[in-house]
């Protein structure tokens, strides 16, 4: 059987019923409450204040809210694992474009050498094949300025070289730096009529570089030959300041279209 509910009275009621038992001791309380436990209610209500007995439903409350913090907890732990979990990748990501990186740069500083390296044998090419051109077709670049122009192999003049340097007029560097002469072209200049002889360099680009070797060579030519030789340059890229510092130090400068 179940238990049988207690009617709930009213406080009237229970008032009424109350005055059936004389309380003269606490012994008399606990009895009319034994017998009445509908009464209990009653003397909570008076005894009790609204928030106390609130109290449990207000502790189940906050121990839901401490579940929920637990789940919350719970779920940012996981995130938290997860975001390690992402930074540990991220790192290694960088680590790996960093690689990447030091090897593109090594990739990048070896392709410029290659580049460096290909301009360098192509404006060697340039120049040799620029330089045969010259010396095949000589009449072509000087025919205009010199009559009866015509080239002096340095064999012809190597006897006198030797001998200068046997004798100590010119060193072993100044022997040789002669022979390196790209070309020596005798003739008459057309306007004035003079014999002359010109040292000749070739080069696709000239520079300050190329003038002052000419000046030099030709310089040596004139000490051994004991005539007038003119410091020459002939090319095709050639900056206006060269033009000037040529003038300048009376170099005969040769710009052609190649």
């Amino acid at each position: 059987m179940g238990l049988k509910e207690i009617p709930q009275k009213s406080p009237e009621e229970i008032e009424e019923e109350a005055k059936e038992y004389p309380v003269v001791t606490f012994a008399d309380i606990l009895r009319a409450l034994k017998t009445h436990p509908d009464w209990l209610e009653e003397i909570r209500k008076i005894i009790l204040t609204s928030e106390l007995l609130e109290l449990p439903k207000k502790v189940d409350e906050l121990l839901k809210k401490v579940e929920k913090l637990e789940e919350d907890v719970g779920t940012l732990k996981q995130d938290v694992d997860i975001l390690k979990q992402d930074v540990d990748i991220l790192k290694q990501d960088v680590a790996t474009l960093k690689q990447d990186v030091a090897i593109l740069k090594q990739d990048v500083a070896t392709l410029k050498q290659d580049v460096a390296y290909l301009k360098g044998e192509f404006g060697r090419f340039k120049g040799k094949e620029f330089e045969r051109t010259v010396r095949e077709k000589f009449f072509a670049f000087f025919g205009q300025i010199l009559r009866k122009a015509r080239l002096i192999p340095i064999e012809t003049i190597l006897p006198i070289l030797e001998e200068a340097e046997e004798k100590g007029k010119i060193s072993e560097s100044q022997f040789e730096s002669i022979l390196k002469l790209d070309l020596i072209v005798e003739g008459v200049i057309k306007s004035t009529k003079k014999p002359v002889i010109l040292a000749v360099e070739v080069s696709y680009s000239i520079f300050e570089e190329d003038l002052k070797r000419a000046e030099e060579r030709a310089a040596l030519l004139a000490f051994l030959l004991e005539r007038e030789i003119i410091p020459t340059v002939v090319g095709v890229e050639v900056k206006e300041e060269i033009v000037k510092i040529a003038e300048e130090r009376g170099i005969f400068l040769i710009k052609t279209d190649y």
